[in-house]
């Protein structure tokens, strides 16, 4: 840990030279181009003077076999540490430079890729760890950072590189300067390239090139000459962007400080197959595999990514991953407590313990082979939708002379902080956390009259193959204070009708023309109708009740098995499930103040189970209600 506070004091300290890395090509050209030095018209090139050196034969075979004899001896100005290396060390370099030309690195979906010579580690981790753009002497009292070609920041002192000692220094050459080294540089990986290098995690690392793209650096890159009009690069510098850093984080940035918890090739293969089967979409949607597999991939990594300069308490207490959203409607979501705890797999500490660490030059890299990163924390979350919310409710329509006209009247309410009522006071405040609600009552016109009120929820980003409770949160008619009387204050009776997205669109001509034809039968087919599940006394047989004088926490549905998901992690999927809340009140329940018609929905609360024992075995009440995030 000695060793990491080091590196977080490096990186500081070089944050500010890296201000002076985003200038212009005049500028750099300014500040590195040798300014002070000899004329070098007459100097001999860097690959001239390393070939003039009998100490330094061996880095030369290196650079000629990977092809940087050709940039060592380009007009471009370079900064060059030649290391004095063994002929063991040489051929271990071309060994590897060789190995990964020919293999192919195995994906966790089977497929296989090619290293290319941008990535080839014997050029990253050697070649371009040895060499930086534009000349750089140094004075008896210098000191100063260094950018090197891979992107690493070295200290660069009067008589050393990172510490490293010169053998000889400030040698000018046509093109640049040359150092020697006593040996070679030490490669110190970042997060991202630790993936690659530990045989257990390399197949993430090439997940992560899957998504790689670069642009040329024509500032940076090294340039051989100009043919035929067109320049020429000895080596080209190319910046890299990537869609998993902006969603992720950047992982990649020297000057940054992440956390990888990083899933073994096995354990990503394990839970590739156990969360591939959440993400089953209807058959006409548009890339539908596609869209499951990256889903897959994405609940994988999702929530393995930590950036430690945005922790709390050096994380003793707990540890949030980059989706973790400040927000209370998402409390603790993405959030591991008691991370360097005892690992406890039934309450997610200790989620560090004895996992193996690497120190990387931009943070630390743990190895998981058990499969720490609980989903319910992270991607299969228990969400909520508020009544108020008109993107997931629809109105019924009812035909009226012809006409499709709205079946009921819908008003959004806010209920008030509190109430004294019947001797008891009722504090909405700390009883639905978000106080909103909506006022669902029957609408007549002309000679129609409709005795009942009805609404649509649509539940988003749900899951296929998992157990879902659904509950529905009423709240009493004075709630919203203003022009209610006693005899509104009454229960209602109400039915439920769910239905889920079908996995082909119907043809047959036999659904209700108000009906979305993508779901299930319509409601009116009582095979739809649910049933009071076990354990719930909100009711009885397919008849749910509420109070009337009291916030309702009422289960409509219990361990529900979906079959199609509306996850829309990538991309927009439309909701794949939707209840029909419907009242059942005869005229007379009306006439006689014993029932009333209106519904009032504060909102939809759906919780997710990986199994159907868990989702029966769960009890939801107002002891626990603000726990659900809206989805």
């Amino acid at each position: 840990m000695k060793t990491f506070k080091y590196i977080s004091s490096l990186i500081l300290a070089l944050a500010g030279a890296m201000l002076g890395l985003i200038a212009c090509a005049d500028e750099w050209d300014n500040h590195y181009g040798g300014e002070g030095l000899e004329s070098a018209v007459d100097a001999p090139s860097l690959l001239e003077l390393v070939k003039a050196d009998p100490d330094l034969a061996n880095f030369l075979r290196v650079a000629e076999h990977v092809g940087y004899d050709r940039v060592l001896g380009s007009p471009q100005s370079l900064t060059l540490w030649a290391p004095v290396i063994t002929s063991a060390q040489a051929d271990s370099i071309i060994s590897l430079y060789d190995e990964q030309k020919r293999t192919l690195v195995t994906m966790p979906d089977g497929s296989q890729r090619n290293t290319k010579d941008k990535d080839n580690t014997a050029i990253t981790q050697f070649m371009q760890n040895h060499m930086a753009l534009y000349g750089r002497s140094v004075s008896s009292v210098y000191k100063d950072s260094i950018r090197m070609m891979n992107g690493k920041y070295m200290i660069l002192g009067a008589d050393n590189l990172n510490g490293i000692p010169f053998l000889t220094k400030n040698v000018v050459a046509s093109n640049g300067i040359m150092y020697k080294l006593s040996q070679k540089e030490t490669f110190f990986p970042n997060v991202r390239e630790a993936l690659e290098l530990n045989p257990l995690t390399d197949s993430i690392g090439a997940y992560y090139r899957l998504f790689d793209e670069y642009e040329l650096d024509e500032s940076s890159s090294v340039q051989m000459g100009v043919v035929d009009g067109e320049v020429v690069y000895a080596d080209s510098v190319t910046n890299l962007r990537n869609a998993l850093y902006d969603r992720l984080g950047y992982i990649q940035r020297e000057d940054s400080s992440y956390m990888f918890i990083v899933p073994t090739t096995e354990l990503w293969k394990r839970e590739y197959e156990k969360y591939h089967r959440y993400f089953n979409y209807v058959n006409k949607m548009e890339n539908r595999d596609s869209v499951a597999n990256l889903n897959a991939d994405m609940a994988i990594i999702r929530g393995r990514v930590f950036n430690l300069n945005s922790q709390h308490n050096d994380y003793k207490d707990s540890l949030f991953n980059t989706s973790y959203i400040k927000q209370s409607a998402y409390s603790g979501l993405n959030v591991f407590q008691n991370p360097k705890g005892t690992w406890n797999p039934e309450t997610n500490e200790g989620i560090l313990d004895g996992l193996e660490q690497t120190i990387c030059s931009n943070g630390l890299v743990y190895v998981d082979n058990e499969g720490r990163i609980d989903p319910k924390l992270t991607f299969m979350q228990d969400r909520y939708i508020l009544g108020t919310n008109m993107r997931y409710r629809s109105t019924p329509r009812i035909t009226v002379n012809s006409e499709p006209q709205a079946q009921v009247s819908v008003a959004n309410r806010t209920a008030i902080d509190s109430i004294l009522y019947n001797g008891q006071m009722i504090d909405f405040t700390k009883l639905l956390k978000e106080s909103n609600f909506v006022e669902i009552a029957p609408e007549t016109y002309q000679n129609v009259v409709n005795r009942n009120s009805s609404m649509y929820f649509f539940l988003p980003n749900t899951l296929s193959d998992v157990y879902y409770n659904v509950y529905v949160v009423m709240v009493p008619a004075f709630a919203d204070i203003d022009g209610y009387t006693e005899d509104q204050v009454r229960p209602t009776r109400f039915n439920v009708y769910r239905h889920e997205r079908e996995m082909d669109v119907r043809t047959d001509g036999t659904s209700d023309p108000n009906e979305d034809t993508e779901f299930a039968r319509p409601n009116l087919d009582n095979r739809h109708i649910l049933s009071l599940p076990e354990g719930e006394t909100h009711g009885s047989g397919t008849n749910f009740e509420t109070t009337g004088d009291q916030v309702d926490v009422i289960c409509i549905d219990k361990a529900f098995h979906t079959s199609v998901s509306g996850m829309n992690a990538i991309g927009t999927v439309d909701p794949a499930i939707r209840y029909r809340l419907t009242t059942s009140v005869r005229a007379s329940e009306i006439n006689n103040n014993l029932l009333t018609n209106v519904m009032r929905i504060n909102r939809i609360i759906y919780v997710a189970f990986e199994t159907e024992e868990e989702a029966k075995a769960y009890q939801l009440d107002l002891s626990n209600i603000k726990e659900y995030r809206e989805q």
